[in-house]
């Protein structure tokens, strides 16, 4: 029976899925004997590791150190988000590893899908790596669609750890932002952190800034106020591609030495249900269509829908946009292909019915037909895959 050593701090609901997912895995393919470990491992814990003789590790290493102390062990190793250390994968380890500038990427076209025009960034409490490129990808995926955004910067070493100093400050940095500004963060605690500052600074949220934020912890996201937007990274299915590395490890099979973690979305709540415009009418008919942009449905449903004419529908729409309300709705639904295209694996027939395309060919005809390429040129270039050692 393979035994093995797991190390994943629990205090994050990502990393306890992450665990779950990791012992579901063992259950249906197992069995598999765990030494479970949730918080920092001193000489000694590392010591009690080499004496259980393990088969194989999964570690979130959450530092250099402690990366280097598993690799000396020498066994089969699954790593999760290596630190900024590890580049190269040594000889019989793997790495799995989140696109961090992705995350961000996904937050840009989640906005810019819902019609934002003006965005802001919080970083988190502590500078990091993890936080910069999430920022940096959001950043430049607004750039390409020639949007700029406002940076709440560094957290000055009087107000780090403390949160209670800093909200002041926080404060009324959220108060100068524009109307209706689409504010993207990089945790749910730091969310958290936002969404108590525009209490304070009587911030209507969504209404004059809609906030997303990361991680999708579903208790912390739910009881604040109000309930959070958030991406998820998908822990359960991340356990049980780790597990399904290490068992490959275990019984010598070939496996690519980085693998990227795939599939996370937005999980909508209240703190973005907004739609990004000025009239409450055009308002209450985009926020139909973007809830309803797999269904193939005709303007008329949507105004009976709504209880809006479509005259109303299509001046407003003329107004706002400078353009149709059916051009705005291909618009979206392109905007929502795209993001598919670039953030996942499906195939390309079943985003064209997710996003309300009548067909895999319709919706490749309209992509080149917008952006003169096919769907292809959107999918994400492969990881380079280093080999792995003897």
């Amino acid at each position: 029976m393979p035994r093995v050593f797991v190390t994943i701090p629990t205090a994050n609901l990502t990393h306890r899925k992450i665990l779950e997912g990791i012992l579901n895995y063992a259950r249906a393919k197992g069995p598999w004997q765990f030494h479970l470990n949730t918080g920092d491992i001193d000489s000694q814990g590392m010591k009690r590791v080499e004496n259980w003789k393990c088969s194989g590790i999964i570690a979130l290493a959450s530092s250099n150190a402690l990366l280097r102390q598993l690799v000396r062990l020498r066994k089969p190793t699954v790593f999760i988000n290596p630190p900024d250390e590890g580049n190269v994968p040594p000889p019989g380890c793997v790495f799995v590893r989140r696109d961090d500038r992705n995350l961000g990427r996904i937050a840009a076209e989640y906005f810019i899908s819902g019609g934002f025009k003006s965005f802001a960034f919080v970083g988190s409490s502590r500078q990091s790596t993890w936080s910069n490129d999430r920022r940096d990808g959001f950043t430049a995926r607004l750039a390409q669609d020639g949007f700029t955004c406002i940076d709440y910067g560094s957290v000055t070493s009087g107000e780090n750890p403390d949160a209670a100093i800093e909200v002041p400050r926080l404060a009324k940095w959220l108060k100068a932002l524009p109307p209706q500004t689409a504010l993207f963060t990089v945790k749910d605690t730091r969310g958290q952190q936002i969404l108590s500052a525009c209490l304070d600074a009587s911030i209507r949220v969504p209404e004059d800034l809609a906030v997303l934020s990361t991680d999708d912890d579903e208790v912390l996201c739910d009881t604040v106020s109000p309930p959070l937007s958030s991406i998820s990274l998908d822990g359960e299915n991340t356990g049980k591609l780790c597990a399904g590395i290490l068992d490959k490890l275990l019984h010598r099979k070939k496996v690519e030495s980085v693998v990227d973690i795939v599939n996370p979305r937005v999980i909508t709540r209240r703190s973005t249900d907004v739609t990004a415009v000025d009239d409450p009418l055009l308002a209450r008919a985009l926020r139909y269509a973007r809830n309803h942009l797999e269904d193939p449905f005709r303007i008329g449903q949507l105004a009976n829908e709504t209880g809006i004419s479509v005259r109303t529908i299509e001046l407003k729409a003329r107004k706002q946009f400078g353009h149709t309300f059916r051009e705005e709705i291909f618009q979206l639904r392109l905007a929502k292909a795209i993001s598919l295209l670039s953030n996942t694996d499906l195939p390309a027939a079943d985003i064209a019915v997710m996003c309300g395309f009548c067909s895999g060919s319709h919706l490749s005809r309209s992509v080149k037909d917008a952006f003169g390429h096919p769907p292809s040129i959107f999918r994400p270039k492969p990881t380079r895959h280093l080999p792995l050692g003897p």
